[in-house]
């Protein structure tokens, strides 16, 4: 028995945390303007608004996933329990059985649930088209009930989702813990603004790195970026809190200026306490959004230092969590603006929306994202083949699929080969230049994908033959494979300046490389044993890839920022013309727009709109550049106006991939900028409001 009790005292202290049951409590400390709760055990939807202190604006059944419990797994058919946030809402391209038309995505798995091991995507808000019955994990409302609340679930929106949550009894009086944590964001602020070391000590980082990305990635970015900028001021405008199972998030509108540029959008960060009862951050997320802040900062009305006053959230893009933004040094951004005021003229300059995209070029950019936005799927349904979430930044194509996961990259030689004793060797400067270039040779010819030259540069008869290389595939099969890589229709190569050593007759190369190609990325360390040949040349006797996290998709960016900027500025002319067929030369064939599926979808939509309201007014500013498990995220300020006289603002997002010669579009996605004051008429009117979610 004392056994039995001390295998399940250990099997509770390794489990991952669970929200199983969560009773939720919302505390008077930190509330937002408007937030969602929803009772699972009571299946009640309601809505609060900060009314001094908290009103119930609504309250409507509802209801949830077909099995109790928090969600863990993909199509385990339950709603999950936390805290979650709006992110855009899909207005056609539903199903009306079984979604009603409309519906509203949150950001399950946030960085607490993936921490926790957690799987699946596709959690929403939505209606159901003939009767309420339960949903594959999504919490679904009446039709009549989603007209009425659905224009107030702006993205950024704050949902509770827990087993119980008392309204009679909320918000309760505030613990002291909100209170702490908003100090605490504040000053990890400050920290941050002071290119501080001490910002590090707020982060549990091997948490970090679970939850969002690698952090000793971050941190070293950070550092770079500490030593480089002239100064970095950071503005929060009112930190909310809200608690979670076993975890708070704390959130602000957030305004960063530096000396190469600034921007503005709303930072989340997940907290949870260690082992020393201490909170630290686990995971985070930011989300560029035009807040107005930039405005208030020219004006010389923000004020650092101070927690600000409070603001209304207006609109955040869909955007994936992630541990940095855009603060390269020596990056130049449609966005970027003085760091006082009182320079009205240059900020005017670089604020200029209608000046052509500037591409992304720094020394050192920020790591790429994790996780970037699933397909917009619904469920158990939907949920058959969620994206993966690689170890390494994101792709310039399809999702990571790298051939090797730490074995060699040969398989191992036939039993009854004969070893043959090499020549002893030692790192001269002449044969450290031979191997220089023998590394170089081999890079030329992976990237240039020719098999006849990569071959050459083998010694097929001592190949995984001599003392001291590990066991691998023979010479055959590693060309076989070299062969299957190179019927690719392009390749990409990212190499930095390799490492040598001796090892007793042989000489050893170590490279941080990145390959892209259209099945995926892959980035780690290649290790190639080479050995000196009579004639002097150096030639392959073994191989090896060891996959690991290196940062060099900055270095990737880098390389392909000028060519997207140019295909996006392309796009961006054939729009404001109203040129269907250079439009849509822009688009892959499975194109996802704001709920429209396929190319030829977005096609007609776009002749029948056009047809009636031509597009007069397309300025985008503000790009910034990021990886993607897909291929580059792109995300941008946009204004747009056509000749009804009907004009819209907001943050555009797009997910581009390499056909082999230009960037095109495989997903768009739209987060309209809500001027004060609107939200009123929106409400009276949800389905005009709909119609124009998207320009």
């Amino acid at each position: 028995m004392a056994l039995f009790l001390m295998v399940a005292v250990i099997q509770a202290a390794v489990a991952p945390a669970r929200a199983e049951n969560w009773r939720a409590n919302l505390y008077n400390e930190g509330l937002p303007s408007h937030l969602v709760a929803v009772d699972k055990n009571r299946q009640t939807f309601l809505f609060f608004e900060k009314k001094s202190p908290l009103k119930l604006k609504y309250s409507f059944p509802c209801v949830t996933g077909q099995l109790a419990g928090d969600k863990q797994e993909l199509n385990d058919l339950r709603t999950p329990e936390g805290i979650y946030f709006v992110e855009y809402k899909i207005a056609s391209g539903l199903d009306f059985k079984e979604y009603g038309g409309i519906a509203y995505t949150l950001n399950y798995p946030n960085p607490v649930d993936r921490l926790r091991g957690k799987t699946g995507h596709g959690i929403w808000i939505h209606s159901k088209g003939f009767g309420l019955v339960p949903t594959r994990g999504c919490v679904a409302i009446g039709l009549k009930e989603i007209d009425t609340v659905g224009p107030q679930l702006t993205p950024g929106t704050a949902v509770v989702l827990a087993e119980q949550l008392d309204e009679s009894k909320v918000p309760q009086p505030d613990n002291g813990t909100a209170r702490e944590l908003r100090r605490l964001m504040h000053a990890w602020s400050n920290a941050w603004a002071a290119r501080s070391r001490k910002m590090f000590d707020y982060y549990d980082p091997d948490a970090c790195s679970k939850a969002t990305e690698s952090f000793s990635a971050f941190r070293q970015n950070k550092e770079r970026l500490f030593k480089a900028l002239g100064f970095i001021k950071i503005y929060n405008r009112e930190i909310h809190a809200l608690e979670g199972p076993g975890y708070w998030v704390t959130w602000a509108e957030q305004f960063y200026t530096a000396s190469n540029l600034s921007t503005e959008g709303v930072r989340r960060l997940y907290w949870q306490r260690g082992k020393d009862k201490k909170f630290r951050i686990v995971g985070m997320e930011w989300s560029p959004r035009d807040v107005g802040m930039r405005a208030d900062f020219q004006k010389g009305r923000l004020v650092a230092a101070t927690l600000p006053t409070a603001t209304d959230a207006s609109s955040e893009a869909p955007l994936p969590p992630r541990l940095d933004m855009p603060e390269a040094p020596g990056e130049k951004t449609a966005s970027g603006i003085p760091a006082v005021p009182a320079a009205v003229a240059q900020a005017e300059k670089l604020l200029a929306v209608s000046e052509p995209l500037v591409p992304r070029r720094a020394p050192a950019p920020p790591p790429a994202e994790v996780n970037w936005g699933s397909r917009p799927g619904m469920d158990a349904g939907r949920e058959a083949t969620p994206p993966p979430v690689p170890e390494t930044p994101v792709t310039p194509a399809a999702p990571v699929t790298p051939v090797q996961t730490g074995q060699p990259e040969v398989a191992p030689p036939a039993l009854d080969a004969q070893p043959v004793q090499p020549e002893a060797l030692s790192l001269t400067p002449e044969t450290r230049a031979a191997l220089e270039r023998a590394v170089q040779s081999w890079n030329t010819a992976f990237a240039a994908r020719s098999t006849a030259d990569i071959a050459a540069l083998y010694d097929k008869e001592r190949y995984n033959r001599l003392p001291g290389l590990p066991r691998g595939y023979s010479y055959n099969s590693a060309q076989r494979e070299l062969e299957r890589r190179f019927r690719a229709p392009w390749l990409t190569l990212i190499s930095r300046a390799p490492s040598l050593e001796i090892q007793g007759a042989l000489a050893v190369s170590r490279c941080e490389q990145l390959v892209a190609a259209p099945d995926g990325v892959e980035q780690g360390v290649r290790t190639l044993w080479w050995h000196r040949e009579a004639d002097g040349n150096f030639r392959v006797v073994g191989s090896e890839f060891r996959p690991a996290e290196l940062g060099l998709a900055a270095n990737y960016l880098e390389d392909v920022s000028n060519a997207v900027s140019a295909d996006l500025e392309a796009w961006r002319k054939a729009w404001e013309a109203g040129s269907l067929d250079d439009y849509m030369a822009f688009y892959t064939d499975d194109a996802v727009q704001q709920g429209r599926w396929g190319a030829k979808n977005i096609r007609r939509q776009k002749e029948s709109l056009w047809a009636r309201t031509k597009p007069t007014l397309v300025q985008l500013s503000g790009l910034r550049l990021v990886m993607d498990k897909r291929g580059i995220r792109a995300d941008m300020n946009q204004v747009y106006a056509d000749s009804a006289g009907h004009s819209d603002r907001g943050t555009k997002t797009l997910l581009l991939r390499f056909d082999g010669r230009s960037w095109r579009i495989q997903r768009e996605d739209w987060a309209a900028q809500t001027p004060q004051g609107q939200a009123g008429r929106n409400a009276a009117a949800p389905r005009q409001s709909a119609q124009r979610a998207m320009p």
